[in-house]
């Protein structure tokens, strides 16, 4: 009997759309296609692949989705996809893989625009053969990854209509469904994913969902499954390698955190994931030079909103404040540019504005957008941006729910002990302190100095943030 890997026992959901909405909805995402504009395909599914009614759409989307002149293997796998298409533009699985491809190349860099090239290719899929269930679940994850997850839901069960074993839209369906905060949604989802196919891919979402839902022992042991799984793509393993690592870092376990990423950066990688979880750990460390060192090597291959406020807490807390505040305007720069484009980041940018009390008042706009969620890392966002506003009763309230499921995260429990102090609850207050600091001394160079002050001022002891073993706390 086969071994059935489980991570709840959450009772089974039912889901699905009618599937005489299959060729309706297609036609209207072809009809907003970023690249191109295009007839609307015929009212049922095509069984066999078809011409494109316009060829210029093909070229459209080859032209924008340019060629990779790198060495990687994604790059190289990009430029036979590309060149497969080209000769070939009537062919629907071809752009397919393409899509896939892109999408690879998105998780490889996180860079945006991936998802623009990737939707390309997988709406000419579906101009070609609408009962595509690899570009239905493609457009699920394309409209999951700009939050849009009503729409993210609705390609997913379409790609179920077409194909009820679908292992990515499952997937898709519980990243959506972990997104609103619908966690035994979730877990139901990424239980039938590993029934259907145990791998890198649902192990490491179901490891995600057991650490947001406090279950760190269970999480750290499904995630190490998954590295040892392995997967097609080394760049995915090492988004497994950085989401262990920072599940050590939260647990204030620096040096093993660290012994995970010493392969992939002894290999100069330019994974964006495993730079950035490097450069938490070396802050946390205060080895100030190695986590600037990480955080540049990440926005060298494009603007990042994490890596430009690191480095600007890093600048600040060295007192560089003219550096520090170069780094500031950057984040608020690209955070216009996203606006522009529809890239979403509302909740890091209104936390980002809270943390350095920069302009409250959009930091509210932006985290109201999420006042009715049920996330848990987005109500600790808005319980810190109504604190930083002065609305204590509403930053209350949302902390109360943003704790519920004990993410082992020592900066929800910080956000905990400011607001119950501004409340007048010093046992509460101090509680949530000590627990912050107990779990992750250096959970942040800008917020744990401050955790230690608030507790010693309301009469706690805690552990000396400075005491935390460090090469070098110079950025010179």
């Amino acid at each position: 009997m086969k071994h059935r890997e489980q991570i709840t026992s959450a009772p089974e959901g039912r889901r699905g759309l009618k599937t005489g909405l299959l060729a309706a909805v297609i036609a209207l995402a072809l009809g907003a296609a970023l690249y191109f504009r295009e007839p609307s395909p015929a009212d049922s599914p095509e069984v066999a692949d078809a011409a494109p009614s316009n060829q210029d759409s093909s070229e459209a989307v080859l032209n924008a989705a340019a060629l990779p002149t790198g060495n990687a293997e994604t790059d190289k796998a990009l430029a036979k996809l590309i060149k497969a298409a080209r000769d070939n533009p009537g062919k629907a699985d071809t752009w397919t893989t393409l899509g896939d491809m892109l999408a690879q190349a998105q998780r490889d860099t996180a860079n945006a625009q991936y998802y623009g090239y990737a939707e390309a290719a997988y709406l000419r899929a579906l101009a070609v053969k609408p009962a595509n269930a690899g570009a239905l679940s493609g457009m699920a994850w394309v409209t999951g990854g700009r939050h849009l997850f009503d729409q993210s839901t609705n390609w997913a069960n379409m790609a179920l209509e077409v194909d009820g074993e679908n292992v990515a839209a499952r997937g898709i369906l519980g990243d959506a469904a972990l997104e609103l905060g619908d966690y035994d949604g979730a877990f139901e989802q990424y239980q039938k994913m590993m029934d259907l196919r145990p791998d890198l891919s649902s192990w490491s979402r179901g490891a995600h969902l057991l650490w947001i839902t406090g279950d760190k022992s269970k999480a750290t042991w499904l995630m190490e499954k998954a590295i040892r799984a392995g997967a097609p793509f080394a760049e995915n393993t090492a988004w497994c390698r950085a989401r262990l690592a920072l599940m050590h870092f939260h647990d204030g376990a620096y040096l093993p955190a660290a012994q995970l990423l010493e392969s992939a950066l002894a290999a100069k990688t330019k994974n964006a994931h495993v730079l950035l979880a490097a450069g938490r750990i070396a802050a946390a460390r205060r080895d100030y030079p190695a986590a600037i060192g990480h955080y540049q090597t990440v926005i060298e291959s494009g603007p990042s909103h994490e890596a430009l406020a690191a480095l600007g807490d890093i600048y600040s807390v060295t007192g560089d404040m003219g550096k520090a505040e170069e780094y500031y305007l950057k984040v608020e720069a690209l955070h216009a540019a996203h606006q522009q484009t529809g890239v979403h980041d509302h909740s890091s940018m209104a936390k980002f504005l809270a943390d350095h009390d920069r302009n409250p008042v959009e930091a509210l706009r932006l985290a109201e957008q999420h006042k009715l969620t049920r996330n848990v890392l987005e109500l600790d966002v808005l319980a810190w941006v109504y604190f930083k506003n002065g609305d204590l009763p509403k930053a209350v309230e949302a902390m109360k729910k943003a704790l519920r499921k004990n993410t082992p995260d020592a900066e929800i429990r910080y956000h905990a002990g400011m607001i119950a102090a501004a409340f007048g609850d010093r046992a509460s207050a101090q509680k949530h302190l000590q627990e912050a600091l107990n779990m992750n001394p250096g959970f942040n160079p800008l917020q744990a100095p401050l955790a230690v002050k608030k507790l010693e001022e309301l009469g706690g002891g805690a552990p000396d943030v400075a005491a935390v073993p460090a090469e070098s706390n110079s950025v010179k």
